[in-house]
């Protein structure tokens, strides 16, 4: 049995002679302990298992020259899989580490996006309500006709016969009242309008 510390130097001697069925036996004898402690360090559902046993026995084979007996062939192949384990956390914790911060990236740029749209937002609703103040400080024909243009989106044509004027009068009433509105505006944010 491979258990028995002689067999063991056997086994070993076998695969440092190049013998594959002795390194088929030794992965066979060692494969199910090892990847038993891999769930345990890792999880059941950790598709890097295999990835870690894999390595594990990569590694052993090429340092098998280098074991000297101090302990049986399972325990130092069990501190090649502890390593192997915790390379994995550090790079899983590496790779972990670059997704979060480009969450965080994104987040800020969507946050900053949203505030920006938020700020437009109420940039345009103070805008809108300066306009609506503006508005009601002018005359009757004035906010109707600037009411017609600008909220209906009605053409000269349809002001004029709304109105009841001829079209020269739309036009130059509407950029008179426009020259005022603007003037209004201007007035009311010079004096801090809230």
């Amino acid at each position: 049995m491979i258990g028995d510390s002689l067999d063991e130097r056997k086994l070993v001697e076998k695969v440092l002679k190049g013998d594959e069925r002795a390194k088929f036996d030794l992965y066979q004898a060692h494969k199910q302990k090892l990847y038993s402690f891999c769930v345990y360090m890792m999880g059941a559902n950790d598709p890097a298992i295999e990835d870690i046993l894999q390595e594990v026995f990569l590694t052993a084979f090429q340092k098998l020259s280098q074991f000297e007996f101090r302990s049986s062939l399972n325990t130092w192949l069990t501190q090649i899989c502890i390593h192997q384990c915790y390379r994995h956390f550090r790079q899983k914790g590496r790779l972990v580490a670059q997704e979060q911060e480009s969450l965080e990236g994104l987040l800020r740029s969507k946050a900053m996006e949203s505030a920006e749209e938020h700020s437009r937002s109420e940039e345009l609703k103070v805008k809108t309500e300066i306009v609506r103040s503006a508005l009601e400080k002018m005359g009757s024909p004035c906010r109707q006709i600037l009411e017609l243009r600008s909220r209906s989106g009605a053409s000269y044509v349809e002001i004029a016969r709304t109105l009841k004027v001829p079209m020269g009068t739309v036009m130059s009433r509407l950029a008179r009242c426009t020259a005022d509105l603007r003037e209004i505006v201007k007035r009311m944010i010079s004096e801090g309008w809230k």
